[in-house]
């Protein structure tokens, strides 16, 4: 995936918007609409009341007839009523449906769909991981990306409209005043001729600032990018059960404080935002410039007392509202130009490629139905990355099976999970099902073929029940029965609202905390429930001593009835009780039989490990 950059096309920067602007339609479909009604009811509004006070300015120079006078007054107050109340409503639907903050929270819902739904590949590339970390600077920090095009547009269409009612203004002031130059003609045109080139020198300066300020921007959002991995890094550090001993015992408050300090510097920010407010406050100078010069025009032009008092007003009026919209309109619409490559990291998240094809092969589910899994010459390298995780693994996997695969911390134990459980597919070789290579099945009923319980034992801050079943609905006895199998059923006892406890206090303060052993019951309950034909545990009791493992991995081996079982550990005494046990050593299947006759060879590397490991146990 690449960051958007300074030099990107016109072309390309058209294809980025014409994105952002369907992506953020279909977020919000009703913010366009609403906006642009707003925006015509407010720009209508000022306007609307300049030409009736015109009106009435002349009528009162003039005729002085109360009747019309009254009629003007009674539509200035009506029509401004009615804009008024059109307006407010419009406001209040905006803010309640389809207003900023909601357009944020579905775009992180947008993005955090995007992540659960994409291949398993793209969460752990870095590349993937740095244009998360830019997406949420630029939506949370900078305003830059998709969230820019829920404000800026709504400038623009406010100019829009303001420029469009402005110059009908004009247009009816100058006819019906019969605004001339007379005698002063020279004057005027001259000075008419100054004002608009300062006018054009005010709009060039301002866009060749923003084409300049997006440079700028996109190092700081590099740079924020960089911050906010840190900040999200150490952030955990300040919660009271992830590291408060750790940072009292060995002091690490001052670590701590210079990392965040430097980390997360806003100098630039305020250094880019101070820049910003120079140039905006040089532009409305020189709006002010050409306002003040048209009153002078304007006002010098009828001096011999031809032109009515009300036109003076409306044509002034409405050619500073004229210069103003023109001014914003271009300053809107540069910078909506220049957000463009903001875009880009958003649409290439959006964009990942499916790395791994479903085939339509449907998968044999049927209740007592044992599968064959075979790993016929497997290579595999993780991308970017020149070294093998593992190379040349042929291993079968035998219906109702206890296999161990055992081995030191990164000998491929794991890799070798990722691609039975289909999260990878090899770079080199076949994995076989039933004698199929299983690329052909359909990729949801293949991945139904497996229970996993991972190293890391991830709860959700949701009710005990729906954390077993991951789902809203679910069978309660069946949830009941896997906490039990799982030796859960004393603590459930004690849950306050049995299987509707909420866990954890991230969400609710009167959710139920669960110590680390009672978290791993309820991922082994979530394995059982699902009650798929294949269990693996992957090293999930590693914080545990061995005897403690052992017990573990014992007592899932008889709960799960007849399923095969795969069981991970690094440690040789857990899965002695299994059929066949694999060695794997540096992305290789260096031995593979049984604990006892794996043990007899005295030469090789599975005695080696037992004999290092128990020595640690052993009195001298």
């Amino acid at each position: 995936m690449s960051k958007g950059t300074g030099k990107t096309t016109f072309r390309e920067s058209m294809k980025l918007l014409g994105f952002g602007f369907k992506t953020a339609h279909k977020i919000l479909p009703a913010y366009f609409p609403c906006v642009a009604a707003r925006s015509f009811v407010t720009s209508a509004q000022p306007l609307v009341v300049l030409f009736f006070s015109a009106r009435i300015l002349n009528e009162l120079a003039g005729a002085k007839n109360l009747n019309t006078i009254l009629l003007f007054a009674s539509l200035t107050v009506g029509l401004t009523f009615v804009l008024s109340v059109t307006r407010a409503l419009l406001v209040r639907e905006i803010e309640s449906r389809a207003g900023f903050d909601q357009a944020l929270r579905r775009l992180d819902m947008m993005q955090a769909e995007q992540f659960a739904m994409m291949d398993y590949a793209h969460t752990e590339d870095s590349a993937v991981s740095e244009s998360l970390a830019t997406i949420n600077v630029q939506a949370h920090s900078s305003g830059k990306g998709l969230v820019h095009l829920y404000q800026y547009p709504a400038l623009a269409a406010d100019n829009l409209f303001t420029l469009i009612f402005a110059c009908l203004l004009l247009t009816g002031g100058l006819t019906a005043g019969g605004l001339t130059a007379g005698g002063t003609g020279g004057f005027v045109s001259w000075g008419g001729l100054a004002l608009l080139v300062l006018f054009v020198f005010g709009i060039i300066f301002g866009l060749k600032q923003q084409a300049k300020n997006k440079i700028i921007m996109l190092e700081i959002v590099a740079e924020a990018t960089a911050s906010n991995t840190l900040a999200n890094h150490y952030f955990p550090y300040v919660f009271p059960d992830f590291a408060a001993k750790d940072i009292r015992i060995y002091n690490q408050q001052e670590l701590l404080s210079k990392i965040f300090s430097e980390g997360l510097r806003p100098f630039r920010w305020i250094s880019f935002m101070y820049g910003e407010g120079k140039t905006a406050a040089f532009q409305l100078g020189i709006l002010a410039a050409i306002a003040g010069g048209f009153y002078m025009l304007v006002g010098y032009s009828a001096l011999d007392g031809s032109v009515p008092v009300g036109s003076i007003v409306q044509t002034v009026g409405a050619i500073t509202a004229v210069a103003t919209a023109i001014g914003s309109l271009i300053s809107s619409a540069g910078s909506i130009y220049h957000n463009a490559p903001f875009l880009k990291p958003f649409m290439d998240f959006l964009s990942l490629p499916d790395l791994l094809k479903s085939g339509t092969k449907d998968v044999d589910l049927s209740d007592g139905h044992s599968h064959e899994i075979e790993f016929r010459n497997v290579s595999f390298r993780y991308p970017g990355t020149e070294t093998f995780a593992l190379q040349n693994l042929s291993l079968k996997f035998n219906p109702t099976e206890r296999l161990a695969v055992v081995g030191l911390n990164g000998s491929g134990k794991t890799t070798m999970i990722k691609l039975l459980c289909r999260l990878y597919d090899p770079a080199e070789g076949e994995i076989l099902l039933d004698g199929v290579n299983i690329k052909e099945y359909d990729y949801e009923q293949y991945t139904s073929l497996f229970s996993v319980v991972f190293q890391d034992n991830i709860l959700f801050p949701l009710w005990l029940g729906q954390n077993v079943a991951v789902t809203d609905s679910y069978n309660k006895k069946d949830v009941i029965r896997s906490l039990d199998d799982a030796g859960f059923s004393e603590r459930l006892e004690t849950m306050p609202d049995g299987l509707d406890t909420i866990l954890g206090k991230e969400y609710d303060e009167n959710g139920t905390q669960v110590s680390g052993g009672e978290a791993q019951k309820i991922t082994f309950a979530r394995a059982l429930y699902r009650n798929a034909p294949i269990v693996v545990l992957d090293e999930p009791t590693a914080a545990l001593d061995p005897i403690a493992e052992y017990e573990v991995y014992t007592t899932f081996d008889k709960t799960i009835g007849n399923k095969t079982a795969v069981f991970i550990s690094h440690r040789l005494s857990s899965c002695r009780f299994c059929a066949r046990i694999a060695v794997f050593e540096e992305g290789r299947l260096i031995q593979m039989d049984t604990h006892e006759a794996l043990f007899a060879d005295k030469n090789g590397r599975y005695h080696e490990l037992w004999e290092a490991q128990a020595g640690h146990y052993r009195d001298d």
